[in-house]
């Protein structure tokens, strides 16, 4: 099977494409990989004479019955921002989903319409009508459902959707569940596709490059992967050392969310492994260095407890960098275990033997000192926060940062004086 033909590697045709057709191989492989990961149900395809509809999605997914729906609510994250409001139910069931995300013109050219976003907001009422039958049921009230809808990417003529369905636990049967799912709404997500033309030459093809990849790894032919069956892989199998370097360099240029993306990848990845046994010491320092970075990311976003999840983990180790990342985040937060822990790490350090006093923990030294003055000032003890501040003003490591918050110090107290005088 010559993949040449499909996916156009031919670098003396189109030399100056090969990053846009790399893409473009990529974007489509890893798509179609998500999509026929799925249970067969739910894998849906529409082209320009078959719909993917609303009923279609809901009934496969979650046995929702045309009967049992009636208004829906689109809103569309266009310019206009406008809500549109559907009461047919007919034409609620046969709601054609490629059409609120892609771009169709007269000439049969294909985008995704801007913002790739759409909520779909639909009553629901469990059996249907409650006039239609006998059924008296009182859990059956009127509910919703909230379906997503996104574009995420297209490539060789096909253009793929995520819809993402949530039904929220039905208020009348929280009580009566609770024990069996602990109300967990009903969610899933579903990739379905818009083809241009005729997608079997290139499934056949996705198949043909996914078996090879697996074929090549059994045999140990490591050397013989394509750059398009790497792509594929990494959708299985997280790549460690791939995801740390994108997450440290999204890091450096603050991107704390895009870096978080990457580090949790990683974080799962070692997590199983330490679980199972099989992590090596290299993994574990990379799992430190993980945690680290996730805790300077949610810190900096001022998630204090989610940072110092990951903080904690590694304060223990004999790290100086990662302890200042968790006492810093401790004084962040208020925490007050701050103050206990600057206490007991000064305690530490005053017991060192002369041969291990470093530069590095010199440096260290005058960071708790700092601290633990700041901490006085948020407990509101601006006596010995003050003298301790004055202490430093003849260190050349402490002395600017003592002149402001001696500075901040004085400012706190007038406005506390004024306070006073107000009140009397």
């Amino acid at each position: 099977m010559n993949l040449k033909s499909l996916f156009n590697k031919k670098q003396e045709e189109k030399p100056t494409r090969d990053l846009v057709d790399f893409l473009n191989d990529s974007n489509y492989l890893t798509s179609e990989l998500r999509f026929q990961h799925q249970l067969s149900n739910i894998q849906m395809r529409a082209n320009k004479n078959e719909k993917v509809t609303l009923g279609m999605l809901l009934n496969r997914t979650f046995d929702v019955r045309k009967e049992e729906v009636s208004d829906m609510g689109i809103i569309s994250n266009y310019f206009d921002k406008q809500l549109e409001i559907i009461h047919d139910s007919e034409e609620i069931w046969n709601y054609d989903l490629c059409k609120s995300i892609l771009n169709i013109d007269e000439q049969g050219e294909i985008s995704y319409k801007f913002g790739e976003n759409v909520i779909l907001a639909i009553s629901y009422r469990k059996g249907g009508s409650i006039e239609t039958d006998i059924d008296r049921s009182l859990s059956r009230n009127d509910e919703s459902i909230i379906v997503h809808l996104r574009g995420t990417g297209a490539g060789h003529g096909s253009w793929f959707i995520c819809a993402t369905i949530l039904i929220p636990s039905p208020a009348y049967e929280k009580e009566k569940t609770y024990a069996r799912d602990q109300n967990k709404p009903k969610a899933l997500s579903v990739l379905f596709a818009y083809d241009e033309t005729d997608p079997k030459d290139r499934i056949a093809q996705y198949n043909y490059l996914k078996e090879d990849a697996f074929e090549k790894i059994r045999q140990e032919k490591y050397n013989e992967i394509t750059e398009e069956q790497t792509w594929l892989l990494d959708q299985l199998h997280v790549n460690i050392s791939k995801d740390y370097w994108w997450g440290n360099k999204v890091q450096k240029e603050n991107r704390f969310w895009d870096a978080i993306i990457y580090f949790e990848n990683v974080y799962n990845a070692l997590q199983d492994q330490w679980r199972e046994g099989t992590i090596t010491d290299e993994g574990k320092d990379c799992f430190f260095k993980t945690c680290f970075r996730l805790g300077y990311c949610y810190n900096e976003l001022q998630l204090y407890e989610k940072a110092l999840f990951y903080l904690a983990i590694i304060y223990p180790v004999d790290n100086l960098d990662y302890k200042i990342e968790y006492i810093n985040c401790l004084v962040n937060s208020k925490d007050f275990r701050a103050i206990y822990t600057i206490h007991d790490e000064l305690v530490r350090i005053s017991e060192l033997n002369k041969e291990d006093i470093t530069e590095h923990v010199i440096f260290y030294h005058n960071f708790l000192r700092r601290r633990r003055a700041y901490t006085f000032i948020d407990m509101g003890k601006f006596d010995k926060a003050e003298e301790a501040f004055k202490e430093m003003l003849d260190e050349d490591a402490n002395k600017d940062y003592a002149l402001d918050e001696l500075a901040y110090i004085q400012k706190l107290r007038e406005i506390m004086n004024a306070r006073n005088k107000t009140n009397n």
